[in-house]
């Protein structure tokens, strides 16, 4: 399962804004880059190289199609490892974050189906790259992990220190929870109609768009941690969709009547206007927006995106559970909505 692109940051731009192992000349050179030079002529095992097919996914053979181990085929993971890996140039060129050699990193430095090889983990940290504290902190890893003082398997995510990592990791964490989820999902409905199916599919569709629309427009991008700031944004509105439907599965409802849609839909209107006018006050101010990258022409764009996600619950909700109305269902989510909305200006 490769790395889920967080909306609007391109893998392979995140890639080449990583710092380069090597100084300038007119540069002193970082601690690290000292430390590196002794492991660069470490011998890689031929007999550990191995073949793979050339579209292989090492992330996927390592962790598993859902991040936890399922399918998991080390072996297969490092012969693709050293086909990501490639001449060993820095991961700027692999194009494979949770791979290549920071997946040979780790899997000669506890010992995965291979000996355990510190010196020729340092170097694969080394050909890794990445922030120099990141590089660093991999390698004192390395040491402490060689003189017995931490016994816990190293992954690359155990030493980030950079924004940018920050994403990537969090990313494959948000992506080992969807794919396990997916499961749940199609548990949860094993037994409905194919009409109330095919609702919940349109439901979900509309869903990511406007939580991709959230986790970007409506979450302040302008920060090194945007990636993660940007894929957690995302996971709690997926999570919460499940877990919503898995409550009212379960006879659960929601805490609103009717009636109460004609006051939450004008609460809603009011919010809303709210929310764009301070934005649009605080993008016009001399010292730039007090809310980051957010901005009135991106809530705008989300807000329609809630609409469409709105009505597509109310058809899913009027055909799974029909004894509701329909506008129980639309004060629900406006109320929802209002309080998401406010959160946008809350200091």
């Amino acid at each position: 399962m490769r790395y889920r692109v967080i909306p609007a940051i391109a893998l392979t731009t995140a890639l080449l804004s990583m710092p380069a192992l090597a100084a300038t000349p007119e540069d002193p050179q970082w601690p690290y880059q000292v430390e590196c030079a002794k492991w660069t002529k470490v011998p890689v095992p031929a007999q550990d190289i191995g073949t793979a097919p050339q579209q292989c996914d090492a992330q996927a053979l390592y962790y598993g199609k859902d991040g936890k181990g399922a399918g998991r085929d080390g072996n297969a993971a490092r012969h693709c490892a050293y086909r990501e890996r490639g001449s060993g140039t820095a991961i700027q060129e692999q194009g494979a974050v949770f791979g290549g050699s920071g997946l040979l990193m780790m899997l000669y430095a506890n010992g995965e189906g291979v000996a355990r090889n510190i010196p020729l983990a340092k170097r694969f940290a080394c050909e890794y790259g990445g922030a120099p504290a990141e590089v660093e902190g991999r390698l004192q890893h390395l040491d402490a992990i060689a003189s017995g003082k931490d016994g816990k398997p190293m992954d690359i995510c155990d030493d980030v220190t950079s924004g940018m990592m920050m994403g990537f990791c969090t990313g494959r964490e948000g992506d080992s929870a969807r794919a396990q989820r997916e499961t749940r999902w199609t548990s949860l409905q094993s037994t409905w109609s194919p009409s109330q199916r095919n609702a919940l599919a349109e439901l979900r569709k509309s869903a990511k768009a406007y939580f991709d629309s959230v986790s970007t427009a409506e979450t302040d991008m302008s920060g090194t941690a945007r990636g993660a700031m940007a894929e957690t944004a995302y996971e709690n509105l997926d999570k919460t969709l499940f877990t919503d439907i898995e409550g009212f599965e379960h006879g659960k409802r929601p805490a609103t009547r009717a009636q109460d849609f004609a006051a939450a839909d004008r609460s809603l209107n009011a919010t809303y206007k709210k929310v764009l006018a301070r934005l649009g006050v605080a993008s016009s101010s001399s010292d730039g927006s007090q809310y980051g990258t957010v901005s009135a022409n991106g809530v705008r764009a989300t807000q329609r995106l809630w609409l469409n996600y709105r009505e597509a619950w109310v058809r899913f909700a009027t055909t799974r559970y029909p004894a509701v109305a329909a506008d129980t269902w639309r004060a629900w989510l406006s109320r929802e909505r209002s309080g998401a909305l406010l959160e946008l200006i809350s200091d």
